[in-house]
């Protein structure tokens, strides 16, 4: 039987009620049917304040009314000063189009980010590729190459990690300078928060198994496989992984930039293919931005919490579904304030770009504020 699990962090909601209020509204003027997102917390809680020394935009010659962007662009600017950043910056395309492109302060598209969990969606979209490839299914059980796990009862699945119903616990070596082999064996050996496949948790350590399952697919260290199969094809260079070759993070470690990370969802948006270069199956893409999580109770999960979404994809969150279920709006934000999502419905897809390191709980709903103006511009 599935259950829910007990939450596993607590936190003060007071602060951010008013900005999930304002999204709520905003989404339910705007598309009808919504659920306002967010994504988990990070071990890191310091701010930095940081004047704004300049400001730039511009908006293409779409068809699109007057001061569309207006709102957006003052909820980034309230966004950026209010948590004293150093700068962020808000890119919207349509149709393949540049459609808004505000940059304030020192953050510019090209500016390196530390992007927290929205790593997890790279990671993920990585592991799909050797299921496009025929090495591996979504429900293998992974002790089939991570012999540490290989006495699981019920066995660990492939999807089970990627969704948090594995059972894995966080273990402190997630955030220390420990080879990414050595961590997992040390969450094999510890033990399971319950049985896989029978509840939700989000969390990080199922994450560092996927990556870890990915060097064993591929004969390689991980850096190195996703800089291979999905960052290198994408042309995102600026994309590094600190640690790297051994000791990086999978599930939020990665640094990035807003350049880079819209090829990402250009590739999303394109169902697998960008620039007549395919890098994931249409399928692969259906699997990764659908709802996985039919069936489990999530009303207390930590994350859950914050995001305010019942739903979970692989590495992402389907923020919005329609009647039949279908994503219709995915994003896949980190606990830094980074939030790119992507917008099947208006064929748009756009970042907030911002580094907040004064948790999730704060920094995730104020860009929510954002990532809604932006789309509500386009509805």
């Amino acid at each position: 039987m599935r259950q829910h699990v007990a939450v596993r962090h607590r936190w003060n909601r007071g602060g951010v009620v008013s900005a999930l209020l304002v999204c709520s509204a905003v989404l339910l003027a705007s598309c009808g049917s919504a659920s306002v997102r967010a994504d988990s917390t990070d071990p890191e809680s310091s701010a930095n304040a940081v004047s704004i020394v300049s400001e730039s935009s511009s908006t293409s010659a779409a068809p699109l009314p007057a001061g569309a962007f207006d709102a957006a662009d003052a909820a980034l600017r309230q966004r950026v000063t209010s948590a004293g950043l150093s700068g962020g910056v808000l890119r919207v395309v349509r149709n393949g189009v540049t459609v808004h492109d505000l940059s304030i302060g020192a953050v510019a598209g090209s500016t390196s980010l530390s992007v927290a969990s929205s790593t997890k969606w790279l990671t993920a979209a990585t592991l799909l590729t050797f299921v496009d490839s025929g090495s591996v299914s979504l429900d293998d059980h992974i002790g089939r190459w991570l012999p540490e796990f290989a006495n699981d009862a019920p066995a660990i699945t492939v999807r089970q990690l990627l969704i948090h119903t594995s059972g894995v616990r966080d273990q402190d070596c997630l955030w220390a300078a420990v080879p990414l082999a050595d961590c997992v064996r040390l969450i094999a050996r510890s033990p399971r928060q319950f049985p896989a496949g029978s509840a939700y948790s989000y969390g990080n350590a199922d994450f560092h198994v996927i990556g870890r399952l990915i060097e064993e697919l591929a004969g390689n260290d991980f850096a190195s496989v996703v800089q291979d199969r999905l960052t290198g094809p994408l042309g995102m260079d600026a994309t590094t992984w600190p640690g790297a070759p051994s000791s990086v993070g999978p599930a939020a470690g990665v640094r990035t930039t807003v350049d880079d990370y819209m090829r990402f969802l250009a590739m999303i948006t394109g169902r697998g293919e960008v620039a007549g270069h395919r890098v994931l199956s249409a399928a692969a893409i259906d699997q990764l931005v659908a709802n996985q999580l039919g069936g489990y109770d999530t009303s207390h999960d930590f994350a859950v919490g914050i995001t305010r979404i019942p739903r979970y994809g692989l590495g992402c969150w389907p923020d919005v579904v329609a009647a039949d279920g279908t994503t219709v709006v995915v994003s896949g934000n980190g606990g830094k304030g980074f939030y790119p999502w992507v917008d099947f419905t208006t064929n748009s897809y756009g970042i907030v770009g911002v580094q907040d390191d004064r948790g999730a709980q704060v920094a995730v709903p104020a860009s929510q504020v954002v990532e809604v103006a932006a789309r509500a511009a386009l509805a």
